[in-house]
């Protein structure tokens, strides 16, 4: 980290809901020992497999958590926001379960396991707000596994619904999608083939669920009917 991006990290690591719990004096600690890089579009921040040796948080831009099966397929598990902790030493694996790579320009900040795991034994209440995010982790995890059986349209609905509710901006049209997704980034999240992909999204226009805006933008006009889509 350079000279004078001390208070840039504080703000940013106080923002965390994970680290909300954290003394005022360890939070500061922790912020002199974070690292901020900055990295092109389509970086690798680790690889799947890789020994879990930092901690990471996207101070700006987005990052795509992609499992490559043995196959050869990518699938993303997750794409992650702006003030968003990610990476396998968050919940203390041995090494990453997948591949973490940019989506467009980003700065991210890192800090040591050792430094993270020295913090939270100073403050227990953080391992608390770990468990709860290990459960919803999970939880999401759970609910993926169910939906691989289903039909493309009912995944490519629960994807939709679970971006609008992370990322998504309400608008009198309805739900925008904040994060910019390709034809190709919803057929990995889905699963399936980019011709799938185009021809699923392309029915839920013609049925009014969502449209598409310049930018790889997706605006959801009909939340309900997604729902009831997903079950």
């Amino acid at each position: 980290m350079q000279p004078g991006h001390t208070q840039p990290v504080l703000d940013l690591l106080q923002r965390l809901p994970l680290l909300s719990q954290l003394r005022a004096e360890d939070l500061a600690a922790l912020a002199r020992e974070t690292r901020l890089e900055r990295l092109a579009v389509d970086k690798v921040v680790f690889y799947q497999g890789d020994s879990c040796e930092r901690v990471y948080v996207v101070a700006a831009g987005r990052v795509k958590i992609v499992y490559h099966d043995r196959d050869g397929r990518e699938v993303i598990l997750e794409m992650i926001a702006p003030g968003e902790m990610f990476g396998g030493t968050v919940l203390f694996f041995p090494s990453h379960p997948a591949t973490a790579m940019t989506m467009e320009e980003s700065s991210i900040a890192s800090f040591s396991a050792e430094a993270y795991s020295r913090h939270l034994l100073n403050n227990p209440p953080v391992i608390l707000n770990i468990l709860r995010m290990l459960g919803v982790r999970h939880l999401s995890m759970i609910n993926m596994q169910i939906m691989a059986g289903e039909r493309v349209e009912r995944r490519m609905a629960h994807i939709l619904l679970k971006l609008a509710a992370r990322s998504g901006r309400p608008t009198p049209q309805g739900t925008l999608i904040t994060i910019p997704l390709s034809r190709q980034d919803l057929a990995e999240m889905a699963c399936t083939t980019l011709e799938t992909s185009i021809r699923t999204i392309s029915r839920f226009q013609k049925d009014g669920l969502v449209s598409t805006q310049r930018g790889g933008y997706i605006l959801v006009r009909d939340l309900k009917d997604l729902e009831e889509m997903s079950g």
